[in-house]
C-alpha cells in the first residue's frame, strides 16, 4: 500500500508540474481602460493559481484584429482562445478551426443565457462561442446642447417600463436635433456619425441599426438575399438625408472606431452612437463633463422599431494543442464568481454582464439611469443575418467592411441609395456563393 501511495504521490506532481508549466494564449482588444485590464489580469492571475495554466494575452487593436487573424490562420498559427465581439467562431468555423462550445456552456447551465444570444453564436445547431459579455451601447447626447435646443432632457418611461426622451423617440428625431445643435461657425457638429471605411465596427453598426430600424435587412428568414428591398432604400434615403443636412462634420469620411469619441469627449460633437466607454473617459477637465451626458434609448424608424446590431464580446476556442486548458478558461471566464469579481474591479464602464443570475447581483443596484437605458437596450440586438439564422459568410463580408464601404458610396462617391443597394445586394450574393 505504501508503495502505491508513493506511485500516486509521484503521478500527482507529474500531473501538477505538466499544467504548471502550461500555457494558453489569448488575443483580445488592446482597451486602454486601466481597470479592465486591471479585471483581465486579475482573473488570468487567479485562474493560473488555482490550475497552473498561465494565460499569455494579446492585445490587438481594433482596426487590426480582423486583418491579424487572418493572416495568423492563413498560417496555420491559430491563437487558443479569441475575444472579440465580432464573432470570429461563426467566421472561421468552416474551416475546422473551431472547437464547438456546447460543453462548455452546458456544464454552467445554458438557461443561464437568452435563447436569443445562444442562437447568435450557433451554426448548424452546434455552439461556436460563448457569450460572455455585452458592450451597452446607447446615443451619447450632450444634455446641455440640447437643452439649448430647445428639448426637455427628462428620461420619461412609457406604462411598461421603457425609457425615452421627448422628441428623440425616431431617427428622424434625431436628424433634426442634430441639425439645430450644429454651429459650423463654431467648428460644433450635432451628429457624430462616421462615413467611414476606417470606423471599424462603428460604420457597420450605424448603418445596420438604420437598416433594421427601417425594416431593412440583408437576408429574409429563409437565407436569401433580401437588401434590394424599398426598406432598404428608404433606410439609405435616410442616410443620404442625415449626410446632406451638414449636422456631420466632412471629416467624419475619414473617422476610425475612436475619432467619434475623441470629438464628442472633446466637447465638439453633440451626438454619437457608442459603447459606454465614453462614460469612463468623462472628467472635470474634458470637454464634455459627467453631467453633461445624457444616454437616449435607440430611435426607431418610420414604423416604430428599433434594432440594433450590436454583437456580444464572445470567446471563441481553435483547435489547438491546448484545447483542455482553453476550455477550462472559459469556463472560469463565465463563472459567476468571477465575473461578479471582475466587475467589481472594472466597474459598468465598458461591460455589461449576459449572465441572467449575474444581471441580478446586488453588485449592479446602485447603477445610474444612463447606465440602465443602455441595460435595457441590449434587447434590441439582433444579429446581422436577421431575420435568418447566423451566417459565417455574412459575418465574414461586415469584417470586410461592405457596410463601411455604403457608406462611404454616399458621403464621398455621391452614390445615390439605390447604386448602394444594388452593390450591397451584389456582395452579399458574391459572398454567399463562395
Amino acid at each position: 500500500m505504501k508503495r502505491v501511495g508513493i506511485i500516486v504521490a509521484l503521478l500527482l506532481s507529474a500531473s501538477m508540474a505538466f499544467a504548471a508549466g502550461e500555457s494558453i494564449e489569448v488575443w483580445m482588444i488592446s482597451n486602454p481602460v486601466p481597470e479592465i485590464i486591471k479585471a483581465f489580469d486579475t482573473a488570468a492571475s487567479n485562474f493560473e493559481a488555482a490550475t497552473g495554466i498561465k494565460v499569455n494575452y494579446v492585445r490587438v487593436p481594433t482596426n487590426d484584429f480582423h486583418t491579424k487573424l487572418i493572416t495568423s490562420l492563413s498560417a496555420k498559427q491559430y491563437p487558443d482562445v479569441v475575444i472579440w465581439n465580432i464573432h470570429p467562431g461563426l467566421e472561421f468555423q468552416a474551416m475546422g478551426a473551431v472547437a464547438p462550445m456546447d460543453d462548455v456552456v452546458s456544464s454552467v447551465g445554458k438557461e443561464l443565457f437568452s435563447d436569443t444570444l445562444l442562437k447568435s453564436c450557433s451554426a448548424g445547431g452546434k455552439l461556436y462561442e460563448i457569450p460572455f459579455l455585452a458592450r451597452p451601447s446607447g446615443l451619447h447626447v450632450r444634455k446641455d446642447w440640447l437643452k439649448k435646443a430647445g428639448y426637455d432632457t427628462t428620461l420619461y418611461k412609457d406604462a411598461k417600463g421603457i425609457y425615452y426622451v421627448k422628441g428623440l423617440r425616431t431617427w428622424e428625431d434625431v436628424l433634426e436635433a442634430g441639425k439645430k445643435m450644429t454651429d459650423k461657425a463654431a467648428g460644433k457638429y450635432g451628429l457624430g456619425f462616421q462615413f467611414s471605411r476606417k470606423g471599424f465596427g462603428d460604420s457597420a453598426a450605424f448603418a445596420l441599426n438604420v437598416l433594421f430600424s427601417y425594416g431593412g435587412s440583408l437576408l429574409d428568414a429563409q437565407g436569401n438575399v433580401a437588401i434590394n428591398s424599398k426598406a432598404a432604400i428608404d433606410a439609405f434615403t435616410f442616410l443620404k438625408k442625415m449626410w446632406d443636412s451638414g449636422a456631420v462634420p466632412a471629416a467624419a469620411t475619414t473617422w476610425d472606431g475612436n475619432s467619434n469619441n475623441q470629438y464628442f469627449i472633446k466637447g465638439d460633437i453633440g451626438i454619437v452612437s457608442n459603447s459606454n466607454s465614453i462614460m469612463a473617459k468623462l472628467t472635470a477637465d474634458t470637454g464634455t463633463k459627467p453631467e453633461d451626458l445624457l444616454i437616449v434609448p435607440y430611435p426607431s424608424g418610420p414604423n416604430g422599431v428599433s434594432r440594433m446590431w450590436n454583437n456580444p464580446e464572445t470567446i471563441t476556442i481553435f483547435k489547438t494543442a491546448r484545447l483542455d486548458a482553453s476550455k477550462k478558461f472559459a469556463r472560469y471566464l463565465i463563472d459567476a464568481k468571477t465575473q461578479v469579481q471582475m466587475f467589481k474591479i472594472m466597474g459598468f464602464g465598458y461591460y455589461s454582464p449576459l449572465r441572467t443570475d449575474v444581471m441580478d447581483d446586488p453588485l449592479f443596484d446602485s447603477l445610474s439611469d444612463n447606465e440602465r437605458v443602455m441595460m435595457q437596450d441590449s434587447t434590441k440586438i439582433t444579429d446581422a443575418s436577421y431575420p435568418a439564422e447566423p451566417n459565417g459568410k455574412i459575418n465574414a463580408l461586415i469584417n470586410a467592411y461592405v457596410m463601411d464601404d455604403a457608406l462611404s458610396r454616399i458621403a464621398v462617391d455621391g452614390w445615390t441609395p439605390q447604386q448602394v443597394v444594388k452593390e450591397l445586394e451584389q456582395k452579399i450574393k458574391s459572398a454567399l456563393e463562395d
